[in-house]
């Protein structure tokens, strides 16, 4: 009985040492008694690498690395990992020790539990990934869902004179729940957070850094409901009441703050809203989306929230020839300053093509394009007293923010057999950006780049060498200077002696002009080896070398000679 005892004693102590754990309670029954109680892995490498050359200051002419790492996994459940690092300029080790966050997530058939700094998702406008240090459970019987949670979403910190930066906070304790009915055709979701800040948790009120007390309430409801084959149509609706802070003077509220008991005057309450229709066919898809959150949208069970704006969003999905060839679509639009009162509007128009083809078994392209505009409105008190008449329309303080890319793929099989593979690739790609005031573009805000690859290989299946080369080229022109750069490159591998042995090197040279005179020029070339005499043992020796040639300063070149061993267990 002892004996039996032991290992379990053990293995929770050693639970103290893990970051986050997940097991199926039906599973450890069989924990004990089967298998290795401990397993062992880990491995170890030490490199050199020797530097020569005008071109490597800074550098040390000789540097070694030890590194090693051992896990000792406990019953398959538990991982006790310990790491070193041994170098010329130092040295550092890793054991394991108590971490900052701890959770456990055990489950049992549909039942699973969350102890200790967990995380959940409740809905995007309630509880959505805000860490907790508590409890949490989700249940998922047959055509339901169930979750609640109760623990701290932030602990006491008081201000520190030492780090300004840092804000201090208040512990915030809360508890939430969510329900939802699934179905084929349909579901239903309902859920709630609460969460409160404990006023007398700090030492003193940090009222004068704009820290204050909050309390919160939000709730969503969630419907995805599917009338026909083919149709789905889903929406939320999203509520959150916010007190900023808990000590002001209670009132008489009316409306939905008047339901909420934990209302008074620094009390508000924000909206939000999102709906999609979507088609999906067999060969074929279309959907249309609308999101309108209100200015100030917050809930404090997330850490960030994007709120007020409105947008709508458009896709579509089309594949013809049994699926050889596809075209997809999307479009939308969002703008901000929904109340009106804003120093600065702005909206932007975002869309997206993109096509696919499989022309033959050896011939495949892609054509992409997609286009952004952001459109800014700049409100001056200058703008309503300067204006002559009530119908003038003032643009000269709105910027238009453009910027587009297109980008072509295509990859060709020239050869195919048994004992050879040849093949093409070639890409292109085109990006602009520039802003407009006044329907102007600005001088020097253009901004243009063409980027241009092309490679072949050509490999020979039985005895795995592979030839290849390629070329590229950028030609960019920002602020109104036009700077190209080109170069070639011719590589070669191989793998010998029944795959033991990697051999590959490449040489490479590429140039670059400004306004057509030139700026630099590089030249690169790599050996690289590798050995592996037994299973997981592997012996490396690589070289590089490197001339650099700059407009105005010294020649350089540089060489690394780099060794190497490797083994794991």
């Amino acid at each position: 009985m002892i004996r039996k005892t032991l290992p379990a004693l053990f293995l929770l102590i050693c639970t103290i040492s893990i970051n986050a754990q997940s097991f199926n309670v039906e599973d450890i029954k069989n924990m004990f008694g089967k298998g290795k109680p401990l397993k062992l892995t880990g491995g170890f490498s030490a490199n050199s690498v020797v530097n020569a050359g005008n071109g490597a200051s800074g550098r040390d002419p000789f540097t070694y690395y030890l590194n090693g790492n051992i896990n000792l996994n406990l019953y398959g459940q538990i991982n006790l990992p310990f790491s070193f690092n041994l170098t010329n300029s130092g040295t550092s080790y890793k054991l394991p020790s108590s971490p900052n966050r701890l959770s456990i997530h055990p489950s049992y058939k549909w039942i699973t539990g969350h102890i200790g700094d967990v995380s959940m998702v409740f809905s995007p406008y309630t509880l959505n990934g805000h860490m907790f240090t508590g409890v949490g459970v989700e249940l998922a019987p047959d055509g339901w869902e169930f979750a609640a949670m109760y623990g701290r979403l932030q602990k006491a910190v008081e201000y520190d004179e030492a780090q300004p930066a840092f804000l201090p906070t208040y512990k915030r304790m809360a508890y939430g729940v969510k329900a939802a009915k699934i179905s084929e055709n349909y579901q239903i979701s309902v859920n709630m957070l609460s969460a409160k800040d404990k006023a007398s948790s700090l030492t003193f009120a940090p009222d004068s850094l704009g820290v204050t007390p909050m309390e919160n309430l939000a709730g969503s409801v969630s419907i995805l409901y599917k009338p026909v084959k083919f149709i789905e149509i889903s929406g939320e609706y999203g509520l959150s009441l916010l007190t900023t802070d808990i000590r002001s003077l209670d009132e008489n509220r009316s409306g939905v703050l008047g339901l909420w008991s934990g209302s008074n005057m620094s009390s508000v309450y924000y909206q939000a809203f999102k709906a999609q229709l979507n088609y999906v066919g067999e060969t074929n898809r279309f959907g249309i989306g609308y999101e309108r959150i209100d200015p100030g949208y917050r809930t404090l069970g997330a850490y960030y929230f994007t709120n007020d704006l409105e947008n709508i969003t458009v896709n579509a999905y089309q594949s013809f020839w049994k699926n050889k060839m596809s075209v997809s679509l999307s479009l939308g639009y969002e703008h901000d300053d929904l109340d009106k009162n804003k120093a600065n509007a702005s909206s932007r128009v975002v869309g997206s093509a993109n096509i696919t083809a499989s022309l033959s078994e050896r011939v495949n392209a892609n054509l992409s394009y997609t286009n952004f505009q952001t459109y800014t409105n700049v409100r001056s008190n200058f703008e309503l007293i300067n204006q002559e008449n009530s119908l003038d329309r003032l643009d000269t303080l709105n910027f238009v923010q453009l910027s587009q890319s297109t980008n072509l793929n295509l990859n060709i099989v020239t050869r195919k057999s048994e004992v050879q593979l040849h093949n093409l690739n070639i890409n292109l790609s085109y990006q602009d950006a520039a802003n407009k005031q006044g329907g102007v573009y600005h001088t020097g805000s253009v901004t243009e780049m063409i980027n241009a690859a092309g490679s072949y290989s050509w490999t020979f299946l039985k005895s795995g060498l592979t030839l290849n080369g390629a070329l590229n080229l950028n030609n960019s022109k920002i602020l109104n200077g036009n700077t190209l750069t080109w170069g070639p490159t011719l590589g070669v591998s191989s793998r010998l002696f029944k795959k033991k042995v990697n051999l590959s090197g490449s040489l490479s040279y590429n140039t670059g002009s400004l306004e057509g005179e030139k700026q630099n020029e590089v030249f690169m070339a790599r050996l690289n080896s590798s050995y592996s005499p037994i299973q997981r043992h592997n012996i490396t020796l690589a070289y590089n070398f490197q001339w650099r040639s700059v407009k105005n300063r010294p020649t350089t070149n540089t060489s690394l000679v780099t060794v190497g061993y490797a083994m794991s267990f």
